[in-house]
């Protein structure tokens, strides 16, 4: 029985023996392990912080060569100022991948596109500066060739500067001699007028076949006969005379059809168009003449007081009136 206790005491101390071996050759391969992984996290760490720190170089070098870019042109500068603004984006999209190192390949591709805009904004700078300096060389000859065209025709306006002052001068008496023309004739044509005197108007009714009646009622008007006196006027030439009469109704209103002779003469006195009614032509001799004319409304003559009046060479030369019923 001693016997047999003792083997099974054995077994149990070799069986805890080999346990604890298993149990340190474990620890040992896990701590092996762990040592191996917070190497590779080291490794990645310090491959993050020298991208971060390559990124942020490259970034302030593109800066500094775009600044260095700059000039004068406000153009260019816009430009270079987008640029820049491009660049600033696009590093702050690979900082963003840096946070995390599974994307620290893709950053670095994301850096080197980076490069790579950054020498096509500088080629595309340059060539502009270029283009520019040619313009500048060009728009210097033009602007000697307009010193040259200046001085020339500073020269020639000096030498015609006499004949300038000489033409202005002839014009300025030209135009004081067609105003007194102009104001000459206007006090001719004032003197030649005709005045009218003892103006009559009178309403009628038309009559198949029979002589018309004068009646005094708007529903039984057919036509106003208007007639008047000329005066004598030797400052007038003897001749064909022409007189313009002007209807107005009631309300204010210048009866006018063209079709009847109508039409629309120029008021000497203010400048002004206005319609006349119908035209009286007679034949003047320098002596009082009676002349007479009708004026026939195709519509209804209204109720009221209907004016007359009466112009000569565009002059109101005198006025009557008439009050249907």
């Amino acid at each position: 029985m001693a016997d047999k206790s003792n083997q099974n005491l054995k077994a149990a101390m070799i069986i805890g023996i080999m346990a604890l071996l298993g149990l340190n050759v474990y620890q040992f391969v896990n701590n092996r392990s762990l040592q191996n992984d917070n190497l590779v996290k080291e490794n990645e760490l310090e491959m993050l912080d020298k991208a971060k720190t390559d990124l942020e170089k490259q970034y302030q070098d593109a800066m500094v060569e775009l600044n260095d870019m700059k000039t004068n042109n406000a153009e260019l500068n816009t430009l270079i100022d987008s640029q820049k603004e491009e660049l600033r984006i696009q590093k702050d999209k690979i900082s963003s991948l840096l946070k995390d190192s599974k994307n620290l390949g893709a950053a670095k591709v994301e850096m080197a596109n980076m490069k790579t805009k950054l020498q096509d904004y500088l080629a595309q700078i340059t060539k502009l500066k270029e283009e520019n300096a040619v313009l500048t060389s060009a728009n210097e000859g033009l602007q000697q060739d307009k010193q040259s065209l200046t001085m020339e025709v500073e020269k020639k306006s000096a030498e015609n500067a006499q004949l300038t002052e000489a033409k202005r001068a002839l014009s300025t008496e030209k135009e004081n001699l067609s105003s007194e023309k102009t104001a000459l004739a206007k006090r001719v044509n004032r003197a030649a007028v005709v005045p009218v005197a003892k103006i009559d108007v009178e309403a009628f009714e038309d009559k198949d076949g029979k002589k018309p009646n004068s009646v005094t009622r708007a529903k039984n008007t057919d036509f106003l006969r208007v007639c008047f006196n000329t005066t004598k006027n030797m400052n007038t030439d003897a001749g064909s005379e022409a007189f313009f009469v002007r209807v107005i109704n009631p309300i204010g209103e210048t009866q006018a059809i063209e079709a009847q002779g109508s039409g629309v003469m120029k008021s000497e006195s203010t400048g002004d168009n206005i319609r006349y009614s119908t035209k009286f032509e007679t034949d003047y001799q320098n002596e009082e003449k009676k002349v007479c004319g009708d004026w026939k409304n195709p519509g209804a003559f209204e109720k009221g007081t209907y004016q007359v009046e009466v112009y000569n060479k565009g002059y109101l030369v005198g006025t009557s009136s008439i009050k249907l019923k």
